[in-house]
């Protein structure tokens, strides 16, 4: 009889059981930095079997830099330096154009005020890692 009583109260505190623990789970991601909006995001995370993230910072200065470019069916050299001495392509080409714009219109990050007298590679800027790269390059090449 108890065993019959065990056995049909499991399914109701099923549901219960499996709330407090992605719960639990939640919080302990949330201790080591990991946001977690909600809680099937969670149960989907144990399935998961590749993650790509942006490792900058872990054993760099926290900056990425552009170092190559693909247009006019092409690979290109970005000559990310202050003094742009490195090979270069066509900065008049049609195609390098459309790019520089596409990089910098659809890009969220911003340079922070009063920086102006800063070289560019160094100045600060406000937004992901990867966008204040593209950011920066196109701002070395362009102006």
């Amino acid at each position: 009889f108890l065993i019959g009583i065990i056995v049909a109260n499991v399914p109701e505190g099923l549901l219960a059981t499996v709330t407090v623990c992605l719960t639990l789970t939640a919080k302990r991601m949330a201790k080591k930095n990991c946001l977690v909006k909600n809680l099937e995001a969670v149960e989907t995370l144990g399935s998961t079997s590749t993650i790509c993230s942006d490792k900058t910072g872990t054993l760099t200065q926290n900056r990425m830099t552009v170092a190559h470019m693909w247009f006019d069916n092409q690979i290109h050299e970005a000559d990310t330096t202050e003094n742009q001495s490195g090979a270069s392509f066509d900065r008049s080409s049609a195609t390098w154009a459309s790019l520089a714009r596409v990089a910098g219109l659809c890009n969220r990050a911003v340079f922070l005020a009063d920086q102006s007298n800063v070289p560019i590679l160094k100045r600060d800027v406000a937004g992901d890692a990867s966008e204040a790269a593209l950011l920066k390059c196109i701002e070395l090449c362009c102006g």
